[in-house]
């Protein structure tokens, strides 16, 4: 598998908090403020998760259009980190207030994210024929936990879909494929027979491009909303 090598990592503000009812974070010691990430955003979801954290807000954009159009690989891996903490948060069922903002591939970018937590604000380039307060609306009234997950087993790995309202069950068993999946994981750029596999993976909308990084797209599943029969 070739790569190609990411820039420096530099902190990205949140503020965070023990809960998402605005009336329990009044009360001292809630809100914890801003802190900065400087780690994984996976880890940092994990163990945010395990100290109690339930409600992450993101300031400013997760600007994908700029991240698309700018060419500056320093921005590209912030908003990269940014969309991973998202995805990872959501997995955890951990309120995130966020804000986003697509670019030209907006029509197909919003309904391959909506098995995220919805933002609190979209926004969408003029030239985009989608309005983007009904692709919200929409977005808000079909979200729940775990439409797009994915779970571990013994040398594969089981996507479960419904993202377009029917179940799309995927099982990876291959070794490069699993190999592109992990490097995916957190953002990669990648080249030669490794791109030809994650262009695969994003003709089954499980990978996004944010400029020229790959960014994978279901979160792991950590529980099961329903009852195992129903699931």
């Amino acid at each position: 598998m070739t790569t190609i090598a990411t820039t420096t990592v530099r902190p990205i503000p949140v503020r965070l908090a023990y809960d998402y009812d605005p009336d329990v974070l009044a009360v001292p010691g809630m809100d914890l403020g801003l802190v900065d990430l400087r780690e994984d955003p996976e880890e940092a979801a994990i163990r945010w998760f395990h100290e109690g954290i339930r409600k992450v807000t993101l300031p400013g954009l997760v600007d994908l259009a700029a991240a698309g159009r700018d060419g500056d690989p320093q921005l590209r891996a912030d908003m990269v980190r940014r969309l991973v903490l998202v995805r990872e948060l959501t997995g955890h069922g951990v309120a995130v207030e966020w804000r986003l903002r697509l670019g030209r591939n907006a029509d197909e970018h919003w309904s391959a994210l909506r098995h995220l937590q919805p933002p609190t604000e979209l926004l969408m380039p003029d030239e985009v024929s989608t309005d983007p307060a009904q692709a919200l609306s929409e977005w808000r009234s079909g979200f729940y936990l775990d439409m797009c997950t994915y779970r571990l087993g013994p040398g594969f790995v089981q996507i479960r879909d419904r993202r377009t309202g029917k179940l799309n069950l995927i099982t990876i068993d291959d070794a490069d494929y699993l190999a592109v999946m992990r490097t995916l994981d957190t953002g990669a750029e990648l080249r030669g027979p490794s791109l030809d596999i994650a262009r695969e993976f994003a003709a089954e909308g499980l990978v996004m491009n944010v400029g020229t990084t790959l960014v994978w797209l279901p979160y792991r599943l950590r529980r099961w909303p329903l009852p195992s029969l129903v699931v």
